[in-house]
């Protein structure tokens, strides 16, 4: 009976395993390290924010490092503020960094990134829902001048 027994569980488990394998392709989480994107924000003639691209598109259940950069912000008054709470709520955020300090979210979240000063932040995550999301840049001017943008997932 042992004959018999030892290759039926083999047999089953090597199928439990391809099917299992099989059942992550779809959604599958990626792994390190994450794929790179850049976001880099400039001041205008009149002060307003020009954005070196307007649409990202990620694989659902990816692993990305979004990365913000302001290379000419001064202060207060010549920074830029970068939000996209669509995306923000449909990831699994993983790691905020700012120059060479790192938080660990796992799965937290976060409003916006403001740059006061010339420099960059960026997050890794994982998107989670397929869908189209918008972002937004602006100044700090009052009215705020604005560029928009938006992240496809699929």
């Amino acid at each position: 009976m042992k004959k018999f027994l030892v290759p039926a569980v083999t047999a089953i488990s090597l199928l439990l395993l391809s099917a299992s394998a099989q059942d992550q392709e779809s959604g599958v989480v990626g792994s390190p390290p994450p794929e790179d994107h850049f976001l880099h924000v400039t001041t205008g003639p009149n002060g307003e924010p020009v954005i070196s691209a307007n649409e990202f598109r990620f694989a659902l259940g990816g692993y990305y490092r979004f990365n913000f950069v302001c290379p000419d912000a001064v202060d207060d008054a010549s920074g830029f503020h970068f939000e996209s709470e669509g995306l923000v709520m449909n990831s699994h955020i993983r790691v905020y960094s700012v120059g060479d300090i790192e938080l660990y979210l796992q799965g937290q979240t976060f409003r916006a990134i403001q740059c006061d000063e010339a420099g960059a932040a960026r997050f890794s995550f994982h998107p989670m829902r397929r869908g189209v999301y918008e972002f937004l840049v602006r100044d700090h001017s009052d009215p705020p001048q604005a560029e928009y943008g938006k992240f496809i997932v699929e």
